[in-house]
């Protein structure tokens, strides 16, 4: 997830960078061309616990289809999370409303900058909350053939990382946070001035979720969303798939137990651009992917596991999508006001 740095004179404080402190975030039949890999660019670990025997028991499959890639897949728990468009709206509104009320203590803050457009990102790589797109590792053979295993937004980032904004001082992290450097609450005023509850971000936060604490996908759809995928990697179904991928795979030359193992990671492939080795194994993990239909069976385990955890919790998805409603209505709002200035 991107959001636009920006930087002013004086103090020069990198917005993203400070904003960060107190995130909280917690995003088929027939042949289709639609799909995703777990770290936030391939995936996070998690303290989920779903342990209930429903839970426990494999998922049934009605039917597993075959699948060249990943284009027009939706997983059952992507309406529930915020986009990534959704989220750069969000983060910016809260930047906006920052702004003025660190400046109201005395701090040289930063504007917010323009709205973020259509193509921005949020920083992460990826283009929703469910990673579809490098959930199930590359899926895409113009991409592999071009990038390897990079993204296409490396290749686009030529020039050096600004490192001359520099981080807020301890008094400014204490107001914008209203946390002291040791995690203690802030004192209740800085300079005759009342001091939000939570600091000017836990307040902007409030403003936009109705919880100083949260802002984004809830606890809930973030966990299903994970231990979904988890839990897809040890289904029998999907561990013999990948023994098909990786018999393909050794028949190419390459040594791999499954499309996790994230061939990408290799120290090889980690450069600032990609290699002929890293592009040559990258187009054969996705043949192999194709072959022995890989992101058909994967995307579809993957699914039934959210089903069958999303199956018990009605209400608090139903919470969810209203999350997701009033958050964005909120951002709009700010943003909207912002404009009109």
């Amino acid at each position: 997830m991107r959001m636009p740095a920006t930087t002013s004179g004086g103090a020069g404080f990198r917005t993203t960078a400070v904003l960060g402190v107190a995130a909280g975030l917690v995003a088929i039949t027939g042949c289709s061309d639609g799909a995703a890999t777990a770290d936030p660019r391939e995936s996070a670990p998690t303290t989920a616990r779903h342990g209930g025997a429903a839970d426990r028991a494999l998922p049934p499959v009605a039917e597993t289809p075959v699948m060249l890639g990943v284009k027009s897949l939706v997983l059952p728990i992507e309406p529930y999370l915020f986009t990534d468009r959704q989220m750069a709206d969000i983060l910016h509104a809260r930047e906006a409303l920052v702004a003025p009320c660190m400046r109201r203590f005395g701090f040289d803050w930063p504007a917010s900058g323009p709205r973020p457009s259509e193509s921005t990102g949020t920083g992460t790589g990826m283009k929703n909350a469910a990673n579809i797109s490098r959930r199930y590792g590359i899926t895409d053979p113009a991409a592999a053939a071009r990038y390897g295993y990079h993204f296409a937004s490396d290749a686009r980032q030529k020039t050096p990382k600004d490192t001359s904004a520099r981080q807020p001082d301890s008094d400014a992290l204490t107001v914008l946070t209203g946390r002291t450097d040791d995690g203690d609450p802030a004192p209740t005023h800085h300079h005759g001035r009342t001091v939000p509850e939570a600091g000017c971000q836990g307040q902007a936060t409030a403003r936009l979720s109705g919880d100083p604490q949260r802002l984004g996908n809830g606890q809930l759809v973030g966990e299903i969303n994970i231990v979904s995928y988890q839990r897809s990697q040890t289904d029998p179904r999907v561990k013999s798939v990948f023994r098909a991928w990786s018999a393909c795979m050794k028949g190419h030359g390459y040594s791999y137990a499954a499309p996790t193992d994230a061939p990408g990671k290799d120290p090889r492939f980690t450069g600032p651009a990609p290699t002929r080795r890293e592009i040559a194994l990258a187009r054969t993990d996705v043949t192999c992917k194709r072959q022995t239909n890989v992101i058909g069976v994967w995307s579809t385990v993957d699914a039934a596991y959210q089903r069958q955890m999303m199956a018990t919790k009605p209400r608090e998805l139903a919470r969810a999508k209203n999350d997701i409603r009033v958050q964005t209505a909120n951002a709009n709002r700010v943003l909207n006001d912002e404009a009109d200035d």
